[in-house]
């Protein structure tokens, strides 16, 4: 028995109740509201829908933890013996959740981007992909599938969202204002928008448009995911360092950011940078370190994608723990002998120096700093992570040659970064460092 969900995509073995539930999940996934978890009792009590167990078994997929990622094992098993009368959409699904849970991105990725080809009003299959495209950094190819999903798509606003934040990444700001406040005007609690929308004001120095607007926003996300509420407000305290602005940025830390989820890999992400960036910026918050640190290094060891290695070895690095460290990253570099092909470049050129980098300015080991991080910015991408997250990484460099005293190659550097943008009052703190 097959019947269609709300965007016409065929589903296998389904009764009413289970692409009822269906529905509400992907609704729940791209508005990143807080009811996504219930697939998993839908997923219980309807075992032989085998979308709806791929749908279950997706949630794992956020963890960002290949242990946790096992946590899938019984749903995709339940949807992979009920593929006999699945359609072709379906299992390229079940096979490409299979690929991203064991950590096999581009195999993932290619699944997805078949599906997208073919069926472009799976917005599921899109915003999974989405999870995909940042692990890997293929802005290019996320913007592409984003383009088709999008004009399949024109009524669904987070789907015009996911399009706008790719044509972010890619760098064309102004179109992806453009459509973020497309997005907005049909639904103005679409959070990706303005998710989008904090990028845009950051990469255009609009800074104090940007906090403005976001602290407008602000009242809203508490009523969606505490990920929304954490990423949002890191993206707001991101602005107000741009202006140096201190106090304002240690309350959205405290009240916001860090202690809700502490275990959560989204959590410590967006903690771990925006205390680094606060440190970028000239300030402090030592004390924090130590707390953050008893989570990430339960993580330090996982080999999920580079850049999540490289920022939780910073916070273990920024409380003195170099034997945990050290041996973290012979860790890292003994993963990254075992690549073969593309994964190799992404570990071994990119991640270990990523990671050694990162630790040596946590050290205050500028030299090294600036040395390790310089060959590989060009390539950072593909360690993972936003253009904004991956900042830190940039500003890690250039802080290095200023606090090196290397004022001509740290002018060249800060110069470069600023690329004909309005100067900041960060900037000029850097610059009157020289």
């Amino acid at each position: 028995m097959k019947k269609v969900n709300e965007r016409g995509i065929e589903v296998t073995n389904a009764s009413d109740e289970a692409i009822g539930a269906l529905d509400d999940y992907v609704r729940e996934l791209l508005s990143l509201g807080n009811g996504a978890d219930a697939i998993i009792a839908a997923a219980d009590a309807m075992p032989e829908c085998p979308t709806l167990q791929a749908a279950a078994a997706s949630t794992f997929l956020y963890t960002q933890s290949l242990a946790q990622a096992r946590g899938a094992a019984p749903y995709l098993a339940r949807a992979e013996a009920r593929l006999d009368d699945a359609t072709e959409r379906e299992r390229i699904l079940v096979a490409s959740l299979r690929a991203g849970l064991a950590g096999d991105f581009e195999r993932a990725l290619a699944g997805y981007e078949q599906i997208v080809d073919r069926w472009p009003r799976d917005t599921l299959a899109a915003k999974l992909a989405e999870l995909h495209f940042f692990e890997t950094g293929a802005a290019d190819r996320q913007l592409r599938l984003m383009s088709k999903a999008a004009d399949a798509n024109p009524d669904v606003s987070h789907v015009l969202a996911m399009h706008a934040f790719a044509l972010e990444l890619n760098q064309r700001r102004a179109e992806a204002e453009r459509l973020a406040n497309a997005a907005l005007k049909i639904d103005p609690l679409t959070m990706w928008a303005q998710h989008c929308l904090a990028h845009v004001w950051s990469g255009d120095s609009r800074v104090d448009e940007g906090i403005a607007a976001m602290r407008k926003f602000a009242p809203t996300w508490k009523q969606f995911s505490h990920y929304t509420v954490a990423h949002n407000s890191f993206h707001l305290g991101a602005l107000l360092l741009d202006n140096r602005d201190f106090d304002p940025v240690r309350a959205l830390y405290r009240e916001s950011i860090w202690g809700f989820e502490p275990n959560a890999v989204v959590e410590q992400t967006d903690a771990i940078l925006l205390l680094w960036y606060v440190e970028l910026a000239g300030g402090r918050l030592d004390g924090e370190w130590r707390v953050i640190a008893s989570h990430a290094r339960r993580r330090a060891h996982e080999h999920v994608f580079p850049f999540l290695n490289a920022i939780f070895l910073y916070s273990l690095a920024r409380t003195g723990e170099r034997a945990t460290v050290a041996a973290e990253v012979a860790r890292l570099k003994d993963h990254a002998d075992k690549q073969a092909g593309g994964q190799k470049k992404v570990w071994k050129e990119v991640g270990v120096p990523l990671a050694e980098g990162s630790v040596a300015f946590a050290y205050g080991e500028y030299d090294r700093a600036a040395a390790t991080l310089a060959p590989i910015l060009p390539e950072v991408a593909c360690a993972g992570g936003s253009d904004e997250q991956r900042g830190v990484f940039v500003q890690s460099h250039l802080v290095s040659l200023v606090k090196g005293g290397h004022r001509k190659r740290a002018r060249k550097a800060i110069e470069d970064y600023i690329a004909g943008r309005p100067v900041t009052p960060l900037e000029r703190y850097w610059l009157a460092g020289i």
